[in-house]
This record gives structure tokens, C-alpha cells and sequence, in this order.
């Protein structure tokens, strides 16, 4: 998920000790002018203190809580806006597919957005959405914008219970249930990963987006663990910024940059693309096979997670 600014958590966190939730003002996601947000709805639910906020462009923005920044960022009706970096980023493993996509997952729902963008560019591609909370389903669908269908319909359960109890292959699998605050360590281990290789069609992509402001012994332990499992993986900066998405393929070889960007040319073309695939795919991409990197690799018997993301990592990425 998308990280707020410090600037932004402090000015929410005085916020709330006085009580004070109706107008926030915060940077807007681009990192530009202050804006003004709104408040439309707000819960609890099981899992989160839900926040849904609008600003004065019909931006609306949804937080898990209020000093966590934005989880997801929507123009309810306008599916092919993305205001995130990371999401346009996410998108990047089509290029790394050798067909069009026929049945895509999404482990973690937020508001919406990756599907119904998937849905637009791909309108025949079936999609699953495993949301552990259903109250985030509630919620993207009564005022975000988001719109399930036939073909894309939400499964309300943990997306490692959902994974071994679906025997469903797909082409790709959008991991995206990590934010800055907290990480689900049992969707970080081997064994998870593993599990979520056996899932993939052969040829197919999983694309994780892993938060990482400074390296950190969790950052390079993701990237260890997932070396361990699948013969390849890229790693791509989204927008230059802290979020990376890890692209893993379960076959040997390796999709050069000159092919990725090729099958991004052809897989956009004529298609109602908002941005320029093929120009973000050759400008992030990066090859870390082989790449060696100083870590352990995370378990369900060892899988430290929240403590290791505190620890830094002072050699650099090689």
C-alpha cells in the first residue's frame, strides 16, 4: 500500500487526539499543495478503522487508519484513473506474460482500483479478489466505485486459506495485502510463496508490491525468499519512490527488457491505456535472479517480520 508522508501522519495523529475529524489536511498523494479532505464515512471493523475521505476534485481516499496514510486512492466512475505509482507499476507484469492474461487474482482488495483498471484494459480476463475483511468490500463498492461482476467477484477470507482451498490457476497473482505500518508475516514466507507458485498457470506472474523506505533486513529477506522459490524475478522501483513490485516467474530463463517492452507496446495497443506501459516497463525494470543478497530466508518457523522492517540494512542493494 501506498505510505504516507511524516508530514501528513503527524498532522492526522494531532487530528485525532483532539477529536478533530471531520477536514484533514493533507499532501496529496503526488507529494504536491495540501488539500482538503472531507470525511464521508468511517467504522470499525475487525481488522481496521476504516476512513473514507473526498477531496475537491471527487478524489475519494481510503485509510486503514488515520495515521497510516492513504491505502487506496479512487475517482468512483473513472476506472481508468491510477494515482498511485505503485499501481501503474503493478501492471508491468502483463508485459512479462507471453499471452494475454485469461484469470488474474488479487490477494487484498483496498479500493478497488487494480481490478477495475485490469477489468478495462482486459475485459475478458476473469478475476478473483481474496479480501479478508468484509467490511472493505462493503465499502469500496458502496462509495468507491468499485463494481464486481460475473467475472470478477469477491471471495471474503484470508488469501493463504483462499490459495489452499481453491485449486484455481492463474495467469497472475497481484499480492497487495502489505502496507508500511503492518505486515501479515504468513504472506511473506517460503511456504506461502510456494504455495501461490503452485497457482500459476506455466508462464505466469505474481506481482507483489513490498513497501521499503530505507533498506531493511525485511526488504532484503523478501527479496532472498523469493529468489529461493522462483528461477526469476525482477524488482521495479514504482515512480523512483519507496514502493517496489516484485515480478516472479516460475519457469527458468529470463524476459530481457527489450521483450518486456515489445509485449508492453502490443499488449496496449489500441486498448484505452492511461499511461505509457511500455515506457514505465523499460525504465524500472531490473533483474535480480541471480543477484546475491545477505539475508535469511523467511519461514513460517522464522518470519520476524515487523521487527526485522526496523532493522536497517546498510549494505546496498546490489
Amino acid at each position: 500500500m501506498r505510505p504516507s508522508l511524516a508530514k501528513a501522519r503527524l498532522l492526522a495523529g494531532a487530528l485525532l487526539a483532539l477529536g478533530l475529524g471531520f477536514l484533514l489536511d493533507l499532501v496529496t498523494p503526488s507529494g504536491g499543495q495540501a488539500l482538503q479532505l472531507r470525511t464521508i464515512y468511517e467504522t470499525d471493523s475487525l481488522y481496521h478503522h476504516l476512513l473514507v475521505m473526498e477531496d475537491s476534485q471527487g478524489l475519494r481516499y481510503l485509510s486503514f487508519n488515520r495515521a497510516m496514510g492513504h491505502q487506496s486512492v479512487v475517482k468512483p466512475g473513472h476506472p481508468e484513473h491510477l494515482t498511485f505509482a505503485y499501481t501503474k507499476s503493478g501492471f508491468a507484469a502483463l508485459a512479462f506474460l507471453d499471452r494475454p492474461p485469461s484469470r488474474a487474482l488479487f490477494v487484498g482488495l483496498g479500493g478497488g482500483s487494480m481490478p477495475m483498471y485490469l477489468r478495462l484494459v482486459e475485459p475478458r480476463v476473469v478475476i478473483d479478489i481474496a479480501e479478508i475483511d468484509p467490511e472493505v468490500a462493503r465499502v469500496a463498492e458502496q462509495y468507491l466505485g468499485f463494481r464486481p461482476d460475473p467475472a470478477m467477484k469477491v471471495f471474503t477470507q484470508d488469501g493463504r486459506l483462499f490459495l489452499k482451498r481453491n485449486p484455481q490457476r492463474y495467469d497472475l497473482i497481484f499480492l497487495d495485502a502489505y502496507n508500511d505500518q503492518a505486515v501479515p508475516f504468513h504472506l511473506t514466507t517460503r511456504e506461502f510463496l510456494e504455495l501461490v507458485k503452485r497457482r500459476l498457470n506455466p508462464g505466469g506472474v505474481v506481482a507483489s508490491n513490498i513497501w521499503s523506505a530505507d533498506m531493511n533486513r525485511f526488504f532484503t529477506a523478501q527479496i532472498k525468499t523469493y529468489q529461493a522459490v522462483f528461477p526469476q524475478l525482477y524488482l521495479l522501483r514504482a515512480g523512483g519512490g519507496g514502493n517496489y513490485i516484485f515480478l516472479a516467474l516460475a519457469e527458468p530463463g529470463k524476459v530481457e527488457a527489450g521483450a518486456a517492452v515489445a509485449r508492453a507496446r502490443a499488449l496496449t495497443k489500441d486498448k484505452p491505456w492511461s499511461f505509457d506501459l511500455a515506457e514505465l516497463v523499460e525504465t524500472e525494470y531490473d533483474h535480480y535472479s541471480q543477484r546475491q543478497v545477505e539475508a535469511p530466508v523467511l519461514s513460517d518457523d522464522y518470519a520476524p517480520v515487523n521487527l526485522m522492517r526496523h532493522q536497517k540494512d546498510k549494505s546496498p542493494l546490489p
